[in-house]
């Protein structure tokens, strides 16, 4: 019997051989001589079990007679090749001397190479060498095409060459699929141009008369318009080192990679989420500015502008709603400023502006407007959302002409803004701005430790009734004395605390003293309205504070009311309504301070828990000269008293301002005119000896 298995001897030494040969004799001869020559051998005796042993094994080699009963070689030879994927084995078909008619017919089917019978057993190992050898060579040259293709498909290459003397063009297979046009488009100069944008066209037809009559490199990007659309496409190449009469060359279609770099440029220079320029294209677009103005005589206007505390508005509501504000306050930005505004995001909350014009006072009114329109409420998700800025702003030429210069002037005035409480500042000469950034700075740093050293004190400023005459009840002003400045004003040091995160501690003493102070006064009868910052009032814990102060000092709720702006009731109108449905439950009063100059919606207002609305003193000023003011004023208080409010004008410091107001329906008013601020002891003297001016009954 002839062998027939596997030989486990050596296997994989030299490679695995599949024989094949229905002739037991001749299929042991052939496997023993192998096997001596170190390879791993697998025997077939039938084209069936050949095919078995190919698809379990996957030898490197098959020797395959090619006449055998059933299925012969050349059958298994084109099975063989169908069932392989990538690799290609060497076939070697072993045919008799007499069968060399069959050759051509093996290599048809896919044989690599062929040996006549009677076998020379002295070369047959040599020739199996030379096979695997052959075919691992084969191998490696058909995975770099593979590799070649892949490369060419992902960097959509194509190869071209170009016959100088008829004009033909010869491609790469896949040019046509590339380009989206018709391979025989392709095939000369002219249908080629045919396709090239008009206006990319006369420059290519340049090149190529260049190249025609010289013989250095060279490369073009053109437009061609093919089916599948407009593509942007990079030609190199060069002559033939073997014939001056053919040029060759790669073409490259870099339509998405132009977009890309487009996208990434854009992107290195713009802000994701809002669009605007970023910091890199502001300072580009200021020193573009500033080469303009040489010319123009131009004026500019470099604003720095920071969200106050921004972070407190994505931990209420997230960072996607907290994304979605920043967005419309960009969209704003842009829109409010016009075509000659550029604007521009720095930094988290921080947004810079850049306006141009003729002179500075308009540029500063521009400018202010601007602001005034960022104050606006955001509808965000059903809310009305109110931001506080802080900006700084600076001038060219009046404080300098280089774009990195304006910038940090802008800037370090917006922190002189932030430190003092103010809306905007403009920023002086370098020294002096830094003088009032280090004096900010030294006040800064005395807040701390203000409270535990005793410097705060408050202050009571009366408020009179109209109708009665008398002193009903006072406000509760906090006042800072340091020991080297000496007495401060709350708008240098109020908005300092909130910043710090002092004003929690600070609110909570005001608000203990303020109703201590109410019960000594007790036999007197006075109320006492205390002030709620914005972050007191967004504090989670100041319901529980209110409850302990209250519980600690025994007041009468009923004699106390809490203040709040009109503007930090809008920043979140439902959570506003809860608090201050709870704290009236209590017994407290609540009032609307600074009516009238914020953004509040009526709607809101009637679901407010409110006793009293008091008028901002921007009305009363004017009450006395203009009818608007007026008109506001009565207004005001005829919808404050229809929902059954008492309503107090602030700032009188006239008799005619005083008997305005009376004739216009107000309650109470409040101002110099019948008190400044003072002390506990100064209010009572002045409720000793107190008499209702002018007219007031």
């Amino acid at each position: 019997m002839g062998t027939q298995g596997t030989d486990t001897q050596g296997a994989g030494a030299l490679g695995r051989v599949l024989v094949v040969d229905d002739d037991a004799p001749t299929r042991g001869l052939i496997c023993g001589a192998l096997r001596r020559r170190g390879f791993a051998v697998e025997a077939a005796a039938d084209g069936a079990q050949a095919l078995e042993c190919f698809a379990r094994i996957q030898p490197d080699l098959v020797l395959l007679d090619v006449c055998m009963p059933g299925v012969d070689g050349l059958e298994v030879c084109r099975r063989i090749r169908a069932l392989e994927v990538e690799t290609v084995t060497p076939v070697i078909m072993v045919t008799g001397a007499d069968e060399v008619e069959t050759i051509e017919a093996a290599l048809e089917a896919g044989a690599t190479d062929f040996m006549v019978k009677p076998i020379n057993w002295s070369l047959l190992s040599q020739r199996v060498r030379y096979a695997l050898h052959a075919g691992a060579l084969n191998l490696q040259v058909r995975r770099n095409r593979q590799h070649e293709r892949v490369a060419r498909r992902i960097a959509r290459l194509t190869f071209w060459q170009w016959s100088l003397e008829d004009d033909a063009l010869s491609w790469s297979d896949d040019a046509a699929v590339l380009l989206g046009v018709d391979a025989e488009a392709l095939g000369r100069v002219s249908s080629v141009l045919a396709l090239v944008h008009p206006a990319d066209r006369p420059r290519l037809e340049r090149m190529m008369q260049v190249v025609s009559v010289g013989k250095g490199p060279f490369e073009i990007e053109f437009r061609l318009c093919g089916d599948s659309g407009e593509r942007l496409l990079r030609v190199v190449g060069e002559h033939s080192e073997h014939d001056a009469k053919r040029v060759l060359g790669v073409l490259q279609d870099v339509t998405e990679m132009r977009r890309t770099e487009d996208l990434v440029d854009y992107l290195s220079l713009h802000d994701e989420l809002t669009g605007l320029a970023n910091r890199r294209l502001f300072l580009r677009q200021i020193e573009e500015a500033l080469r303009r103005s040489v010319v123009t005589g131009s004026v500019l206007l470099v604003g720095w502008i920071d969200v106050v505390e921004f972070h407190r508005h994505n931990d209420a509501l997230g960072e996607p709603a907290g994304d979605l504000l920043l967005g419309s306050l960009a969209q704003r930005l842009e829109q409010a400023g016009g075509s000659s505004e550029i604007a521009a995001r720095l930094g988290g909350d921080e947004f810079g502006v850049l306006l141009c014009g003729a002179d500075l006072p308009r540029l500063q009114a521009r400018f202010a407007r601007l602001l005034y329109a960022l104050g606006r409420p955001y509808p965000i998700d059903g809310r009305e959302l109110v931001l506080t800025l802080s900006s700084g702003f600076c001038c060219h030429p009046r404080h300098g002409d280089e774009a990195k210069q304006l910038l940090a002037l802008a800037e370090q005035a917006q922190r002189l803004a932030r430190l003092r409480g103010t809306l905007s500042e403009e920023a002086s000469s370098a020294p002096r701005l830094s003088q009032g950034l280090a004096e900010a700075l030294e006040l800064e740093q005395a807040l701390h430790g203000a409270l535990e050293r005793e410097e705060f004190h408050l202050h009571y400023q009366p408020q009179l009734d109209l109708e009665s005459g008398q002193v009903v009840a006072v406000e509760a002003l906090l006042r800072w004395r340091h020991p080297r400045w000496g007495d401060l004003s709350p708008a240098r040091f109020v908005p300092l605390l909130e910043s710090l995160g002092l004003i929690q501690p600070v609110g909570a003493w005001v608000l203990e003293q303020a109703c201590r102070q109410c019960v000594a006064w007790e036999g007197v009868g006075l109320g006492v309205a205390v002030n709620l910052s914005a972050r007191q009032f967004l504090d989670p814990g100041l319901f529980t504070l209110i409850e302990r102060v209250l519980g600690d000092t025994g007041v009468d709720p009923g004699r106390i009311e809490l203040e709040i702006t009109e503007r930090l009731a809008m920043q979140e109108p439902e959570a506003a309504v809860e608090l201050l449905g709870r704290c009236r439950a209590l017994g407290l009063k609540v009032a609307i301070d600074d009516f009238g100059i914020g953004y509040s919606s009526l709607e809101y207002l009637q679901h407010f828990p409110l006793d009293v609305l008091k008028i901002d003193r921007a009305f009363v000023a004017t009450v006395t000269r203009g009818r608007r003011a007026r008109a506001i004023v009565r207004a005001v208080t005829v919808m404050g008293q229809s929902l059954g409010l008492t309503v107090i004008a602030e700032g009188i410091e006239t008799q005619r301002q005083c008997d305005f107001v009376e004739a216009l329906g107000v309650d109470q008013v409040q101002g110099y005119l019948i008190g400044r601020p003072m002390a506990a002891p100064s209010l009572e003297a002045l409720l000793r000896a107190f008499e209702p001016p002018g007219g007031v009954s």
